[in-house]
C-alpha cells in the first residue's frame, strides 16, 4: 500500500494593517464574547411561571388565555409559528359543531370570526352544504387567536402570557409525583422553566410520556404500548382556491407525484367530473367537484363576491375550500392490510415523519387529479400559508419539484387521535350515550355533576374501528358505534383532564382521558377549545392556591367557568337566558339536582347528526328544547330542605343542619334562608363589630351576624345590593341557587 506524506499547513503572510486588526480583535475578544449568545448561557438560563402549556392548538391556546385571565403567569410553547392547531395550523377551519354550545371561550372566538367577516360583507356559513354553519380562513382564525392572547396579558389582572414559537418541551422535572418544571427547546435554546402546573395540549400527546404519566395509545395501556395497536387515519389538508385567470405556473402540478396511480381509483370513487350533487345525507358517491367544495368550503377574502353553502348555486360559487375528503391516510389503501395507522405513529418520531410525508404525497396526488382529470383551475391558496414545516417533513422523500406547492400547505397534518392520559375518570361510549339522552323524549336529566365542558358530535372514527381495534376493557366493539351513538350534546367530566398518577399534569386536547370510541366524538375543535378553557381554569386555580389539581373542589372550577360564560349543564330554560344574573347558579343547580325545575324540556330524541329531523326542528322553533326553572318563584320549605340536604350531604340526611323555613309548604323568607345557610357554613354567633351594611338589618338584629358572615364571603353579591337586604321577603328559587353556589365555592384570600 502506497504511503502518503503528511500534509503540511501553508505559511500565511498578512500585511501589517491586517496584523494590527487581528491583534486588536484578540485583545477585545473576551469582552465581545460576553455579549454574544452562547450555548452555555442558554443552557443555564432559567424561566419561572405558574403554568406551562405545551402546544398552542385549539385546547392549548384556550388554556393559556384562560389561565392568564385568571391571574396566572403562563408560558405557552408552540412547535410551529401558528396558533390554533387543528383548526388553523392543520387547516380544519370548518367548525364541527353539532352541540350548538357556542359559549365560553369558543363562543368568544365564534363571535370574533363572525364580526370579522360581517365587516367584509361575507358569510361564514360556507361549509357542510348548510346555511347555518361556521367556517373561516385559517389565517383569519390565527390572527384572532393572536389578538385574544395579547388581550389576555393586558386585561387588568396580574396574569401574563408569554408565547414561544418553534419551541417544545423536551423533559419534565418532578419531585415525587408532582411536576416542578420542564426543560424546553426555545427556538434552539435549551432552557429550564419552573412551574407547578403543566398542561399537555400537543397534537400527539407528546408530553404525557415525558412526565411519566400513565396513558393509552390505541387500545393499549402504558407501559405496555403495542406499536401495532390501531389509531385513526391522519390527513394532511391543503387549502385550495380557484384561479379564474389560470393557475400560476409555480402552483401548477407538472407531473404526477410518486404513488399517484395507487391513489387514483379511490379519488375516482369519491369525486368525479360528472358526479352526484348533494341532495340528502348520506351522499351518493362519487360527488361532483362543486359538492366536494361545499363540504369544507371557506370564505375567500380575495374574492369580492359573497357566497354561502345554503344552495347548490352557493357551492358552485365557492372559490376557496379545504382538501379533506378523499385524502385520509392511509385511507382505503390501508396499512399492512388493516385500517388506520399503527400506534407507532405516536411513539416513533421517524415513523411519524415518514407517515406524514406519505400523507403529503396523497394530498399532492389529489391536487394533481383536480388539475388534470377534473380539469379545474384550482391550486393551493397563495394567501394562507408559507411554511417550512411540510418541506422539512418531505425532505428526502418527496421530489423537490413540488417545493413551491408544499410551502403553501398547512404546517402540520390533521391528527385525529392522540395519546390519552389515564385520568381520574375515563368516559366510555355508553356513558356518553346515557348522558346525551338527558331531557330527551320526556326523560329527566342524566347530568354529569362534575362536568367542565359541553360538546356534541357523533362517534366518528376514521378507520381503526374494528372489534380488535377497540377497547374490550370498556366493553366497546364496532357495534357500539351504532348502539351508543349520542342523541344530543354531552358533558366532559373534571376527572378526564387530571392525570391519575402525576400531580400537576393536565390534558387539554385530544389527549384527555376517554375511551378510543369516545375520542371520536371529543376530538373536534369546539369541544377542544372548551376543554382547554377548563384545563386553564384548573391550572390557574391550582397554581394560585397551591392545591394540586386532583384536590381542587370541582365546584370552584365550575363556578369560575360558568361566570366566564361557559355552559356546563345540558338543560336550558326559557326564563333563565344566558345573560340572566342567576344563570350560573341555575346551571349549578341542574348539575347537582339541587332544585327541581317547574317544567323540563321536551325535546324529541334523534341522532345528533340528524339536523334535518322535522320533529327536532319543530321543537326548537316552539321552544320545547328549553324548560322552565321558575327563577322568580318563591322557594318552599320542602324545596329548601332538599336543597340543603343535596348541597351539604350528597342527598343523605343532613344531621344537625338547621333547615330554613317554618314548614314544608310554607315559603321561605330571605332571612330564614340566610340564617340557615350561615350556620351550615359554620357561623356560630361571632362578635359584632362595625356598622351594618344593610339599612334593614340593624346591629341588634339576630340576622346581623349570619347575614354579614355571608356577605364577607361574597355569598350575597348578586342577591343583596344597594344597602337593602329585605329579610322578610320570600327567597326565590333563582336567588337560592345563586347563594348556594357562592356559599359552597367561597374562598377567603383566594382568587
Amino acid at each position: 500500500m502506497k504511503k502518503t506524506s503528511p500534509r503540511l499547513f501553508p505559511i500565511l503572510v498578512f500585511p501589517p494593517s491586517t496584523v494590527r486588526k487581528m491583534v486588536l480583535l484578540l485583545f477585545f475578544l473576551p469582552a465581545v464574547l460576553l455579549y454574544l449568545p452562547q450555548a452555555g448561557a442558554s443552557e443555564a438560563g432559567r424561566l419561572s411561571c405558574d403554568v406551562v402549556v405545551a402546544g398552542g392548538g385549539a385546547g392549548g391556546i384556550s388554556a393559556a388565555i384562560t389561565a392568564a385571565r385568571l391571574g396566572a403567569k403562563v408560558i405557552l410553547l408552540e412547535e410551529t409559528e401558528w396558533l390554533g392547531g387543528q383548526m388553523t395550523a392543520a387547516g380544519v377551519s370548518t367548525m364541527d359543531d353539532l352541540s350548538g354550545n357556542r359559549t365560553g371561550l369558543y363562543g368568544e372566538f365564534h363571535e370574533n370570526v363572525r364580526f370579522h367577516y360581517l365587516m367584509k360583507g361575507k358569510s361564514v356559513s360556507t361549509c357542510y352544504w348548510d346555511g347555518n354553519t361556521m367556517a373561516f380562513e385559517p389565517s383569519v382564525g390565527r390572527d384572532i387567536l393572536v389578538r385574544m392572547a395579547k388581550e389576555a396579558s393586558s386585561g387588568g389582572k396580574k396574569g401574563k402570557l408569554d408565547i414561544f414559537y418553534r419551541s417544545r418541551v423536551t423533559a419534565v422535572r418532578r419531585e415525587g409525583p408532582s411536576v416542578r418544571g420542564v426543560t424546553a427547546d426555545l427556538d434552539g435554546r435549551k432552557t429550564a422553566i419552573d412551574c407547578s402546573v403543566l398542561i399537555d395540549a400537543t397534537e400527539w400527546g407528546d408530553v404525557i410520556p415525558l412526565a411519566g404519566a400513565l396513558y393509552r395509545a390505541g387500545n393499549s395501556l402504558s407501559p405496555m404500548i403495542s406499536p401495532k395497536s390501531r389509531i385513526q387515519d391522519i390527513t394532511w389538508l391543503a387549502v385550495i382556491k380557484k384561479y379564474p385567470a389560470g393557475i400560476p405556473q409555480e402552483l401548477r402540478m407538472q407531473t404526477p407525484p410518486p404513488g399517484y396511480e395507487r391513489f387514483l381509483p379511490g379519488f375516482r370513487k369519491a369525486v368525479a367530473k360528472n358526479g352526484n350533487s348533494f341532495r340528502s345525507y348520506p351522499l351518493r358517491m362519487p360527488v361532483d367537484f362543486a359538492t366536494h367544495n361545499g363540504y369544507r368550503g371557506l370564505p375567500d377574502s380575495s374574492n369580492p363576491e359573497n357566497y354561502d353553502a345554503s344552495t347548490p348555486e352557493g357551492w358552485s360559487a365557492i372559490t376557496k375550500t379545504g382538501i379533506n375528503w378523499a385524502n385520509d391516510y392511509p385511507g382505503g389503501e390501508k396499512w399492512e392490510g388493516r385500517g388506520g395507522l399503527p400506534a407507532a405513529y405516536l411513539e416513533d418520531p421517524e415513523f411519524r415523519r415518514k407517515a406524514d410525508a406519505a400523507a403529503l404525497l396523497k394530498t399532492l396526488s389529489f391536487l394533481y387529479y383536480v388539475q388534470t382529470e377534473l380539469g379545474e383551475p384550482w391550486s393551493v391558496a397563495d394567501d394562507e400559508y408559507f411554511s417550512s414545516g411540510p418541506l422539512d417533513t418531505a425532505r428526502g422523500i418527496i421530489p423537490e419539484e413540488y417545493a413551491e406547492i408544499l410551502r403553501r400547505f398547512p404546517p402540520i397534518p390533521y391528527v385525529r387521535e392522540s395519546r390519552r392520559i389515564v385520568g381520574l375518570e375515563t368516559p366510555t361510549s355508553r356513558d356518553v350515550r346515557l348522558n346525551s339522552e338527558s331531557y330527551r323524549d320526556g326523560r329527566n336529566g342524566r347530568e354529569v355533576p362534575e362536568a367542565i365542558a359541553v360538546g356534541g358530535y357523533i362517534l366518528d372514527l376514521h378507520a381503526g374501528d374494528e372489534d380488535a381495534d377497540l377497547e374490550a376493557e370498556f366493553g366497546e366493539t364496532s357495534a357500539s358505534i351504532k348502539t351508543d351513538m349520542p342523541r344530543g350534546p354531552f358533558q366532559v367530566p373534571f376527572g378526564s383532564l387530571v392525570s391519575r398518577n402525576v400531580d400537576g399534569l393536565l390534558a387539554a386536547e385530544k389527549n384527555i382521558s376517554m375511551s378510543r370510541l369516545v375520542a371520536g366524538a371529543f376530538r373536534l375543535q369546539p369541544i377542544s377549545m372548551l376543554t382547554g378553557q377548563a384545563a386553564g381554569t384548573i391550572g390557574a386555580l391550582s397554581a394560585l392556591t397551591g392545591i394540586p389539581p386532583r384536590a381542587l373542589d370541582p365546584r370552584k372550577v365550575q363556578r369560575t367557568l360558568l361566570e366566564a360564560g361557559s355552559a356546563l349543564s345540558l338543560c336550558e330554560y326559557n326564563d333563565v337566558p344566558r345573560d340572566h344574573p342567576f344563570w350560573p347558579g341555575v346551571q349549578m343547580s341542574n348539575l347537582y339536582g339541587w332544585i327541581p325545575p317547574e317544567e323540563l324540556p321536551s325535546a324529541p330524541s334523534a341522532k345528533i347528526d340528524d339536523i334535518y329531523n322535522n320533529r327536532v326542528v319543530t321543537a326548537r322553533l316552539y321552544g320545547l328544547d328549553k324548560g322552565t326553572f321558575g327563577v322568580d318563584t318563591p322557594l318552599t320549605g320542602i324545596e329548601a330542605e332538599e336543597l340543603f340536604r343535596k348541597a351539604f350531604s350528597g342527598g343523605q340526611a343532613a344531621g344537625p343542619l338547621l333547615y330554613p323555613g317554618s314548614g314544608p309548604a310554607a315559603f321561605v323568607s330571605r332571612g330564614e334562608f340566610c340564617s340557615a345557610l350561615a350556620r351550615a357554613l359554620g357561623y356560630r354567633n361571632l362578635p359584632r363589630n362595625g356598622r351594618s351594611r344593610y339599612g334593614d338589618i340593624p346591629e341588634e338584629s339576630r340576622l346581623y351576624g349570619p347575614v354579614h358572615f355571608l356577605a364577607d364571603r361574597g355569598v350575597l353579591d348578586r342577591t343583596a345590593r344597594g344597602g337593602v337586604f329585605m329579610p322578610d321577603s320570600f327567597v326565590t328559587r333563582g336567588a337560592a341557587a345563586d347563594m348556594m353556589m357562592r356559599a359552597l365555592t367561597a374562598s377567603r384570600g383566594g382568587i
